[in-house]
This record gives C-alpha cells, sequence and structure tokens, in this order.
C-alpha cells in the first residue's frame, strides 16, 4: 500500500515539473520576445535600424535569459568597424516572458516599462 502512496505522489510532482519545463521559453523565443518589443516601441529607430544592431546571450539560467544588444559598425551601418560598444542590456524571464531592462545608473534590472517611460521623458 505504501509503494502505491509513494508511485501516485511521484506521479503528481512529475507531471507538473514536466509542464512547467515544457513552458520555459527557448533562448530564441526569447530573443524574439525581445526584438518584437523593441520593434514595437521604436526603442531606437531615432538613431539606428534593427540591422545594424547585434544581439548576444551574456546568461542564460533556469529562470532567465540575459541579452547584450552592440552597435555594429561598418557596410550600410555608421561608426568605426573596430568598435560595437553595447547600447543596452536586457533580461527576459523565461516562465513569464516578462522584460527587464538593465539601468546602469542603478545597477541593477528593471522593470521594462519603468525605464522606457524614463528614457522617453529625456
Amino acid at each position: 500500500m505504501s509503494s502505491l502512496i509513494l508511485f501516485l505522489s511521484l506521479l503528481t510532482i512529475f507531471p507538473c515539473s514536466n509542464v512547467l519545463a515544457g513552458k520555459r521559453l527557448t533562448e530564441q523565443q526569447a530573443l524574439d520576445i525581445l526584438v518584437a518589443q523593441i520593434q514595437k516601441d521604436k526603442l531606437y529607430d531615432s538613431w539606428t535600424t534593427l540591422s545594424c544592431l547585434l544581439f548576444f546571450t551574456e546568461e542564460k539560467t533556469k529562470d532567465h535569459f540575459d541579452f547584450a544588444i552592440r552597435e555594429k559598425h561598418g557596410g550600410q551601418c555608421a561608426g568605426d568597424p573596430n568598435t560595437s560598444p553595447i547600447v543596452d542590456r536586457f533580461r527576459v524571464d523565461r516562465l513569464t516572458k516578462n522584460i527587464q531592462w538593465y539601468e546602469p545608473v542603478e545597477g541593477e534590472f528593471l522593470p521594462y516599462r519603468v525605464v522606457l517611460k524614463a528614457r522617453l521623458k529625456k
């Protein structure tokens, strides 16, 4: 009887784990969400195009992906081709799909909308 209870307990625990694991964003899905949000908000449209930005994954955890955006220089993109400065950093939560924006002044990731609102005021 105790074996049956143990089996049923495990059966209820592991499917939940698999369901959550199945809902976690992949790296590509997280990047797609970030790029779509940037395009929607026309974040960099005043000074560059999306094709002149490079996206790099800086950190991967079971909970999130951290992305850095760098300027792409050379060809159709203005700037010194020997440099590629970082423009911004973002974190995308793998379960909630929430985007956070790294704010260097604060030294931490803050909600995307809060930083967007502050930057639009400038």
